[in-house]
C-alpha cells in the first residue's frame, strides 16, 4: 500500500497539469457557452443511439423470454430515436435537454429538502434544507427564462463544473507534493 501511495506522490505534477487543463477548458466553456452546449448535446445524442442499438440486438440475443425482448424492443426504440432526433435537430434537442436539466434540479431540490427535514435535528441537516432551497430558487429562476437560456446552460454548467473540478485536483496535487493531507 504505502508503495502505491509513494508512485501517487511522485507524480503529483501529473494531478497538477491536468487540473490547470480543466480550469483552462471550463474558462472556455463558459466563454463560448454555445458552442459547448452543441457539443454536450451531440454526445448525449450519440451515447443515446448506441443504447438504443445496444438494446435492440439484446432483442435477438436474450435468453430472458418475451417480456424481456419487449422491454428491450420498446426501450431500445425509444433511446434510438431520441438520439437521431438529438443529433439531427439539435436546437430542439438543447431544448429538451436544458427542460430536463432544470426539472433534476428542482427535484432533486425538493427531495433535500424533505431529506434534510427528515433528518431534523441532526447536526447539518440545515445545510441541506437549504442546498435544497437553493437548488429550487434557482430552478424557479431559470425556468423563468426558458427557453432563451437553452442556447447557454449547459456549456456554462459544464464550464463550471471543469473549474471546480480543476481546482480540485490541484488541491489534490499540492497535498501530494507536501506530504500533508489531500481530502477535499
Amino acid at each position: 500500500m504505502g508503495n502505491a501511495t509513494s508512485k501517487i506522490q511522485n507524480n503529483w505534477g501529473w494531478f497538477l497539469a491536468l487540473g490547470i487543463l480543466m480550469i483552462i477548458g471550463g474558462t472556455t466553456a463558459i466563454f463560448a457557452p454555445f458552442a459547448v452546449s452543441l457539443v454536450v448535446e451531440v454526445i448525449v445524442g450519440a451515447f443515446f443511439v448506441i443504447a438504443g442499438i445496444t438494446m435492440l440486438i439484446q432483442v435477438f440475443t436474450t435468453n430472458d423470454g418475451w417480456d424481456a425482448r419487449i422491454t428491450y424492443l420498446i426501450l431500445g426504440g425509444f433511446n434510438t430515436f431520441a438520439g437521431v432526433m438529438l443529433l439531427f435537430r439539435p436546437l430542439e434537442g438543447l431544448l429538451a435537454l436544458t427542460l430536463v436539466m432544470i426539472t433534476a434540479v428542482f427535484v432533486n431540490g425538493l427531495l433535500r429538502i424533505a431529506v434534510g427535514v427528515m433528518a431534523r435535528p441532526e447536526a447539518g441537516s440545515g445545510w441541506v434544507i437549504f442546498g435544497g432551497v437553493i437548488s429550487v430558487l434557482v430552478s424557479i429562476y431559470l425556468i423563468t427564462f426558458y427557453p432563451e437560456v437553452s442556447v447557454t446552460l449547459l456549456g456554462v454548467m459544464v464550464g463550471i463544473s471543469l473549474i471546480s473540478e480543476g481546482a480540485s485536483y490541484i488541491r489534490f496535487a499540492y497535498g501530494l507534493k507536501s506530504d500533508g493531507p489531500v481530502s477535499a
